[in-house]
């Protein structure tokens, strides 16, 4: 709490934990017990667009016989105590839905907040302003549904697109949607999707060319995990997926693609992204293995204890098993190195699971971990070199102050509370 505080934006993003409490509860400038055609009559006016979403929804165009979800049903009618809904609102009518969410392993949408973000300290490493949009994304995803099928529509139609799913799954460290559109299955959406009924459940009679939900999210189901294989945090770890411990998976994805394709043609395929995620990997061990050498024989500019401490209060080498993945105040062969796994390395897999056929050798990753895997080398070189001229020169170098103490690192550190502190 000292050297981290939450955004009160993360209220909203987290309302089980934040809004719906009382000791974060904004405080309403409107008092009273409201029954829902009450809200809509005030509403109509303050927030006029959330009604004409609400009023072409299946909550308030149920169908015949049955009852329209009104506003006291997700938000009650206190208007002191209203409640921002949850994925657990939502289940109490949706419990198939609500199952398979919560059902899902690591790296799914379930654990997307508060164990991928806030408990392996990717939220707290940097100051709550710099990681809002990170807050955004994989809390809403984790805690809330109104991310995918957005409010007050709330649009299964919605949901089933692409785009719904590049609101998150897009731009480094997360290529799929790029990826998408670039594949064969993407041209196709883009040219044809306008004449698709997106109504229609997910089944390969009902669509000409796969969407992300078709393919994760098969009949409605919400556990996106069920269809993926070991966790891999984003493909930064190297798995074998065609091993025979993932046999049962890798039939399930052949008979996915048998939708359109041959059974050979899906296998071929995905032996194709098995090699080539592997050979991705042999270009970033090769770097590991310069930069740890640097570590050891003490090269670094600037080495670890130069820093000022991570989030843990450690000075442990931010690439090690033990160390903390942080993107600031890090040596430059560090940085690339990050670079070269997190959004090279992994997007090679992204592209050639999601059938890119520019990006993974021409368009940036491949030739790119070429490129990444030159300037290590090159930094490396640098280092060396400068060494030996100071060992030769009798000089003994320090590293430069800034490492450690600056307005964003003092920042951070709780030195200073808000940036243009420094006096």
């Amino acid at each position: 709490g000292q050297l981290f505080q939450f955004l009160p934006m993360v209220r909203w993003y987290d309302p089980d934990h934040y809004y719906n409490n009382p000791a974060f509860r904004p405080v309403s400038a409107v008092t009273g017990q409201y029954t829902g055609h009450e809200c809509i009559v005030c509403h109509t006016v303050e927030n006029p667009q959330i009604v004409a979403q609400w009023r072409r929804s299946r909550h308030g165009r149920p169908g015949e016989g049955k009852e329209a979800v009104g506003c006291e049903k997700c938000h009650g009618t206190d208007h002191e105590r209203l409640l921002m809904p949850s994925y657990n609102t939502c289940g109490e009518c949706h419990p198939k839905q609500l199952i398979g969410h919560r059902d899902g392993g690591r790296g799914s949408h379930a654990h997307a907040y508060h164990l991928d973000l806030v408990e392996d300290g990717c939220y707290v490493e940097k100051p709550a302003g710099e990681v809002s949009a990170c807050l955004t994304c994989h809390a809403i995803a984790e805690n809330r549904c109104d991310g995918c099928h957005t409010r007050h529509e709330f649009s299964v139609k919605e949901a089933r697109r692409p785009t719904s799913c590049g609101v998150c799954h897009s731009g480094p460290e997360q290529y799929e949607y790029e990826m998408y559109m670039q594949s064969y299955h993407g041209m196709i959406y883009q040219g044809e999707a306008h004449e698709w009924d997106f109504s229609q459940p997910l089944a390969n009679k009902n669509y000409k060319a796969p969407t992300c939900a078709y393919c994760h999210m098969q009949q409605g189901e919400h556990d996106v995990r069920r269809a993926s294989t070991a966790y891999t945090f984003m493909g930064t770890s190297l798995v074998d997926r065609g091993a025979p411990r993932y046999k049962e998976i890798r039939e399930w994805w052949v008979k996915t693609c048998q939708g359109c394709h041959s059974s050979r043609f899906a296998s071929d395929q995905l032996e194709a992204m098995d090699e080539a995620v592997k050979l991705s990997f042999t270009k970033y061990r090769e770097a590991m293995a310069i930069v740890v050498d640097l570590l050891n024989d003490g090269l670094l500019d600037p080495m670890p204890q130069d820093l000022a401490p991570d989030w843990r209060g450690r000075h442990t080498f931010s690439l090690l098993p033990d160390g903390h993945n942080r993107k600031y105040n890090v040596s430059e062969i560090e940085r690339l190195t990050y670079e070269l796994l997190v959004d090279i390395t992994d997007a090679i897999y992204k592209a050639k699971a999601h059938g890119a056929v520019y990006s993974p050798i021409y368009g940036y990753w491949e030739w790119a971990q070429d490129r990444w895997l030159i300037k290590i080398k090159a930094e490396a070189s640098r280092l060396q070199r400068f060494s030996e001229i100071e060992k030769r020169l009798g000089i003994r170098h320090e590293a430069s102050s800034f490492w450690s103490h600056g307005e964003y690192t003092d920042m951070f550190l709780g030195w200073k509370r808000k940036e243009g502190d420094v006096k």
